[in-house]
C-alpha cells in the first residue's frame, strides 16, 4: 500500500522528534558519569585537607617527642657532668664543668622553648580538626545522596531510551526504505538533523531561501520535498504572522 507524502512527512517529522530525543537521552546518559567524577573529586579533595592536617599534626607530635627526648638528653648529660664536681681538684677543673652545665642549660632552655612552639602550633592545629572533620562528613552525605539521584536518573534515562528505540523502530516501519535511507544518510550527515522546518521561504536548518512553487507545494504536503541547500527534508513550519498587542 502506497502512503501518501503528507502522512510520509509527518512521521518524518515524528522520527527526526524521536531521534532528538534519542540524542538528548545518549548525552545525558554520557554526562552522568563525568558528574559522578566531578563530585568524587570535590569530595576528595575535601578528604584531602582533613589528610594534610592530621599528617602535620602526627609530624608536630614527632617533633615534640624528639624534642623531649633530646631536652631528656642533654639534662642526663648535665646530670653526669655535675656527678664530676665533688671529684675534682682544681679551680680551672671546676670552673670548665660549670661552664658545660651552663652550656647544657642554655641549650635545654633553647630546646623547651622549640617545644613550646610546637606545642603552640599543635593545639592550633588541633582546633581545625571538628571542623574539617564536620565538612568531611557533610560532603560525604552530600555525595552519597547525589549518587543516589544519578542513579535513579541513569535508571529512569536508560528505560526512557529503550522505549524512544522501540518508537524509532515502529516510525520506521511505517517510512518508505528509500526515505528511510534517505533520512539516515542526511542526518549523518547534518549532526543528526534531516529535517527542518520551512518559515515563509526560509528552511531553518541552513537559512536559505526556496522557490515560491516549492514553499506552496511543502506547505500542502503534496509531495515530499528536499531543500536545495542542506538536501533536508522540508515541512511546512507555521507561525503566527501577527502579535496581538497586549
Amino acid at each position: 500500500m502506497t502512503v501518501s507524502p503528507k502522512l510520509q512527512l509527518q512521521q518524518l517529522v515524528h522520527l527526526q522528534n524521536i531521534d532528538d530525543q534519542i540524542f538528548e537521552h545518549k548525552k545525558t546518559l554520557a554526562d552522568i558519569p563525568v558528574q559522578l567524577d566531578s563530585a568524587r573529586a570535590e569530595l576528595e579533595e575535601k578528604k584531602n585537607i582533613l589528610k594534610v592536617v592530621t599528617e602535620e599534626i602526627e609530624t608536630l607530635q614527632k617533633q615534640r617527642k624528639d624534642l623531649e627526648l633530646e631536652v631528656q638528653g642533654e639534662n642526663d648529660h648535665m646530670a653526669k657532668a655535675k656527678t664530676k664536681l665533688p671529684a675534682v681538684k682544681t679551680n680551672k677543673e671546676y670552673t670548665a664543668i660549670l661552664v658545660e652545665v651552663d652550656a647544657i642549660k642554655e641549650k635545654v632552655s633553647k630546646i623547651e622553648d622549640m617545644e613550646l612552639e610546637v606545642m603552640e602550633a599543635l593545639e592550633v592545629k588541633a582546633k581545625e580538626i571538628p571542623g574539617v572533620e564536620k565538612k568531611c562528613k557533610e560532603e560525604d552525605a552530600y555525595f552519597n545522596e547525589y549518587q543516589l539521584k544519578k542513579g535513579n536518573e541513569e535508571k529512569r534515562f536508560k528505560q526512557e531510551l529503550e522505549e524512544l528505540v522501540e518508537k524509532r523502530k515502529n516510525i520506521s516501519a511505517q517510512l518508505e526504505t528509500v526515505i528511510l535511507k534517505r533520512y539516515e544518510k542526511i542526518s549523518n550527515s547534518r549532526d543528526g538533523r534531516a529535517v527542518a522546518g520551512l518559515r515563509e521561504n526560509i528552511c531553518q536548518g541552513c537559512f536559505q531561501q526556496v522557490l515560491p512553487q516549492m514553499v506552496i507545494e511543502v506547505k500542502v504536503a503534496v509531495k515530499i520535498h528536499q531543500c536545495g541547500g542542506c538536501m533536508r527534508f522540508l515541512f511546512w513550519d507555521e507561525v503566527s504572522e501577527t502579535t496581538v498587542p497586549k
